[in-house]
């Protein structure tokens, strides 16, 4: 009995995993509109600036969040865009990594009541004191 119920566990942690991977490869073939990634790519270059300035040689961009705080596909989508132009604008002066960076990339978008836009805040924090060290507060036209 107990070895029928582990071969139903794994059954179910395979179908689950292959569910997730199949999800997380949709999400990923669906490509941000380009108005979004010009203007996260001016974000990266204001971003960049500050990081350079101050010296920091890494950071590390986690997923966007909603205004509860938890992680959204477009949050994510828009994470991954802009650690990507940060990455290559930076590319001499600073390294952006999956985590342990001397800076945090956290952003937040949140949907505007009457539909239609987002507010994208950003924050750069420093990991070792937890103080701002920039930030950025914009409008974002959602694509229908």
């Amino acid at each position: 009995m107990n070895t029928l119920k582990g071969f139903i566990s794994l059954i179910f942690v395979f179908l689950f995993s292959i569910a997730i991977l199949s999800a997380e490869k949709g999400m990923e073939q669906q490509s941000l509109p380009k108005e979004h990634v010009k203007k996260l790519k001016r974000i990266a270059e204001f971003v960049a600036g500050e990081l350079t300035r101050r010296a920091i040689k890494t950071v590390t961009v986690e997923d966007f969040t909603d205004f509860y705080g938890k992680p959204s596909a477009t949050g994510t989508k828009m994470a991954r865009e802009f650690s990507k132009q940060l990455a290559v604008i930076g590319d001499k002066n600073f390294s952006v990594l999956p985590s342990s960076a001397e800076a945090i990339v956290k952003g937040t978008l949140i949907p505007f009541k009457e539909g239609g836009k987002w507010k994208l805040d950003i924050k750069v924090i420093s990991s070792d004191r937890g103080k701002i060290i920039t930030s950025y507060t914009g409008i974002l036209k959602k694509k229908k």
